[in-house]
C-alpha cells in the first residue's frame, strides 16, 4: 500500500492534523457555550438585582401589579434572545463539523481512486471490468452522498428557521395577550 517510508510519515502527520484541526473545532464551540453562559449568567444576575431594586420600592399593590407586569415582557424577550444566540452557536459548531466530515470523505474518495487507478494500471488483463464497476461504484456513492448531504442541510436548514420562527410569534403573541390583560385591568 505504501511505496515509501515518506508516504507513510505523510499520512501519519496528515491524521494528526486532522485530530488537531477537529480539537480545535470542538474546543471553539464549547469556547462559545462558555462564553454564552458566562454573558447570560452576567446579564440575569443583573436583570434581577433590577427587577429586586424596583420592587423593593414598590409602595401600594397597584404599583406592585403594574412592576410585575412590566417585569414580565422583558424576561420573555430576553429568553428567546438567549434561545436564538444558544441556537446560532450550535449552527456554528455544526457547520464546521459538518465541513471537517465533508473534506474527510472528499479527502477518503480521492485516496480511493488514486488506489483504484494504481490498480487498474497493476492488474491483470481481464480484470479492467471489475475495476470499471468499482470506479462507478465510488462515483456514484459519492454523488448519492453529496446528494443526500445537500437535501439535508437544506431541510434541517428549514425546519429549524420554522421552529425559531413559531417561538417568536409565540412570545409576541403571549405578550400581547399580558398587554391587554394589563389594559383591562388598568381599565376596571
Amino acid at each position: 500500500m505504501f511505496t515509501t517510508t515518506q508516504e507513510l510519515s505523510a499520512l501519519g502527520q496528515s491524521q494528526f492534523d486532522k485530530a488537531v484541526r477537529l480539537s480545535s473545532i470542538v474546543l471553539a464551540g464549547a469556547e462559545r457555550f462558555a462564553s454564552l453562559q458566562l454573558d447570560l449568567s452576567r446579564k440575569l444576575l443583573n436583570d434581577n438585582a433590577q427587577a429586586f431594586k424596583t420592587l423593593s420600592e414598590v409602595k401600594d399593590v397597584k404599583a406592585l401589579g403594574d412592576v410585575q407586569s412590566g417585569l414580565a415582557q422583558p424576561a420573555l424577550d430576553q429568553a428567546f434572545s438567549a434561545a436564538r444566540h444558544v441556537y446560532d452557536a450550535a449552527l456554528a459548531t455544526q457547520n464546521e463539523l459538518t465541513a471537517f466530515v465533508e473534506e474527510q470523505i472528499a479527502e477518503n474518495n480521492k485516496a480511493l481512486q488514486t488506489s483504484l487507478e494504481r490498480l487498474s494500471k497493476n492488474a491483470p488483463a481481464g480484470s479492467d471490468i471489475a475495476v470499471s464497476a468499482l470506479k462507478t461504484l465510488l462515483n456514484t456513492s459519492t454523488a448519492a452522498f453529496e446528494s443526500v448531504s445537500k437535501t439535508a442541510k437544506k431541510v434541517s436548514a428549514e425546519i429549524a428557521e420554522a421552529g425559531v420562527e413559531a417561538a417568536a410569534n409565540s412570545a409576541k403573541a403571549a405578550s400581547a395577550a399580558v398587554a391587554r390583560k394589563k389594559s383591562a385591568t388598568a381599565a376596571a
